[in-house]
């Protein structure tokens, strides 16, 4: 289940993206996939709901950037970000963008065409080197 702070920082993104870019209204927007129990997470899946989507995605005629939210200093598990990492490449063969990123300004600049955070190519290298169960967003940012 999500925790609350990292809640925050999708409701400060979709704050900021509206305050800013009014005239954008519907283009960026928040998929919603976390289930608090194994029913819900089943039915979802029945459902066509898919582990590892981002959290937000953002079109325009320009490009399709989809964010993916992790707070800094929080622990994941390494196969939850191997889902995420797995959907972000998925997207790529697409056409799209994808990017992990940890704050509001990281996040904004994708929308804007400025693509910071970590891209698919920067998260398999760190996955490569985990050798844990879980990883600290922080081992992430010293690696930068």
């Amino acid at each position: 289940m999500q925790n609350n702070k990292e809640e925050r920082l999708q409701m400060e993104i979709a704050v900021k993206f509206s305050r800013l870019f009014p005239n954008k209204k519907g283009q960026l927007f928040h998929v919603s996939n976390e289930r608090n129990n194994k029913i819900q997470a089943f039915k979802a899946r029945a459902i066509g709901i898919v582990n590892g989507v981002a959290d937000f995605v953002y079109f325009s005629k320009k490009f399709n950037v989809a964010t993916e939210l992790k707070l800094p200093n929080s622990r994941h598990k390494v196969v939850h970000i191997k889902q995420q990492l797995w959907w972000g490449e998925v997207w790529e063969k697409q056409g799209g963008v994808w990017r992990l990123c940890t704050t509001v300004d990281e996040a904004m600049s994708c929308y804007e065409g400025n693509l910071k955070g970590y891209t698919t190519k920067d998260v398999k290298k760190l996955l490569k080197e985990c050798k844990t169960k879980t990883i600290k967003i922080e081992q992430w940012q010293n690696k930068k």
